[in-house]
This record gives C-alpha cells, structure tokens and sequence, in this order.
C-alpha cells in the first residue's frame, strides 16, 4: 500500500456531510452504518485524494473550526464558477503571494476548504527556476500577470548568477520593464536591524546596488525598488516594503501584505 495520510473528520451528521461534499464535487467511495437511514463513516474523495468523515462530531459557531481542507484543483477558476452561487464563499477567487491561485469555502459544518492552482506567476517562475521555456510561455500566454510581476521576473534574470538572457527577452516582449536604480547612498541608508511589533527580527542589507531582507535562519530575499522608499521582495507578489524616514534618517519601514499592515522598527540608530 502507498505510504500516504488521509484526514478524518468528525462531524454531527455523517449523511449531511457527505451529501454537502458530493454536491461540490467530492465522490463518495465508501459508507459504513447505514441502519435506519444514517450513517456512522464515510470515505470521500477529491482526484486522487480522500478525506474520511465519522460520527461524534460537535456543531460549532466558530468563525473558524480546528481543522482546513486544502485541495488542490486542475482547473481552480471553472472550480470557483461551478460552487460559488451553492455554498458560503469565506474568500473569493484571488492570486495570493505566494504563488497559487485560490478561493475559500465553509462546509456544512462550518470547516474552511480553500481550492488551490499554481497561479501563472507561480508557474512562471518555476519556469524561470528550472529554465523550462514552454512553462514560461504556457503562464506568459495566460495573460493574468500583473506587470509588477513580470518586473519582478526580469529582475530576477537580469542580475546575479540567474542571468538568462533568452528568458530576459521573452520578457521584455511581454511588456516586462526592469524597475529604477536607486542611488547606492539611499540604499546604505535603508541597510540595518529592524524588529517587528511581533518581536521577528529582519536584517536589511545593501550590496552591489541592491537591497536584501535577512531573516534568522532564512535565505535572503531581493527587494525590487518601486521608488526611493518603496520596495518589494522578489519571491512574493503582492507584498511591499515601505521605509519610514525622520529627519533625513529611516526609523523603520511597513511591510504590507493586503490590507495586512505590520510595523518594523529600526534598533540599531
């Protein structure tokens, strides 16, 4: 047998849910207790994985319950067409910065269930990563990314040892621009330690023109000018960094991530 895990959830009405779950898509492969019309267990399914529902559960209120089903789709917008006027959206259709495109559901239960696609940035930088050029114009020929995206891929085949000049100019066709220079001394004056209002620790670092964010224990990050305060980390979309000055000296930036804004302060001036 394949070495794989199943979720089993339980649940106050094991036929309700199971019922909830084949209208969206799911199929049914197994049923146990089926005495007087209910049922105590049931295996469901979604492509090639499961998920198995038993009897005991509690109903909840919750705006939030213990467990999230991910599930990956192959096709996450037609997905999103099919359910969006049948169940309770929690989040709607978008493309999150870390590179899938995704929406989220509640169940009849009140559990969160997000679809998932590589969304076409992911793709193309996993196109750029492994140098495949039919991926990268498979997600170029999509036409959903935003032209700070394709900024943000240019830069990344433009500098540094991931220079490709093939990838660069298929860019460039798509409309990619590469992002203003910043003078080296604005750049060293961004460069130091900074503390979020979390207590997480980030190291900005200035080297051979360009911006970095360190933090503990992870690999550094590029930070693409937008302009003389405004930056954003190569490896995610939708996510800037905004440094905040006082009297001609920066004092902190503001990371923002949606409407999700977190403060870092500057320790080291």
């Amino acid at each position: 047998m394949r070495e794989r895990v199943t979720p089993m959830i339980h649940v106050p009405d094991v036929r309700t849910t199971v019922d909830w779950y084949q209208d969206i898509g799911f199929t049914v492969n197994e049923t146990y207790g089926n005495d007087s019309g209910g049922l105590s267990f049931a295996v469901t399914s979604f492509g090639a994985a499961q998920v198995m529902f038993n009897q005991g559960g509690q109903p909840s209120t919750a705006r939030r319950r213990e467990v999230d089903l991910y599930v990956y789709a192959d096709d996450v917008d037609a997905l999103h067409d099919r359910v969006k006027d049948r169940v309770e959206v929690v989040e709607g259709l978008r493309d999150t910065f870390y590179g899938m495109r995704e929406f989220t559901i509640r169940d009849v239960n009140r559990f969160w269930i997000t679809f998932g696609q590589e969304s076409a940035f992911g793709m193309l930088m996993r196109g750029i990563d492994e140098k495949d050029m039919n991926l990268i114009k498979s997600a170029l020929n999509d036409g959903r990314i935003s032209a700070e995206s394709l900024t943000t891929a240019l830069t990344s085949v433009s500098t540094g040892t991931n220079q490709n000049r093939e990838i660069a100019e298929m860019l460039t066709a798509a409309g990619a621009v590469l992002p203003p220079q910043i003078e080296e001394q604005l750049l060293q004056s961004h460069a130091g330690h900074y503390v979020s209002e979390k207590g997480i620790n980030v190291e900005i670092v200035a080297k051979a023109g360009q911006l970095f964010a360190v933090l503990a224990g992870e690999e550094s990050i590029d930070l693409i000018p937008v302009d003389d305060l405004t930056f954003r980390p190569s490896k995610f979309t939708g996510v800037t960094v905004k440094f905040n000055s006082e009297a001609g000296k920066t004092i902190g930036f503001t990371l923002t991530e949606g409407t999700t804004e977190t403060q870092h302060r500057r320790v080291d001036v």
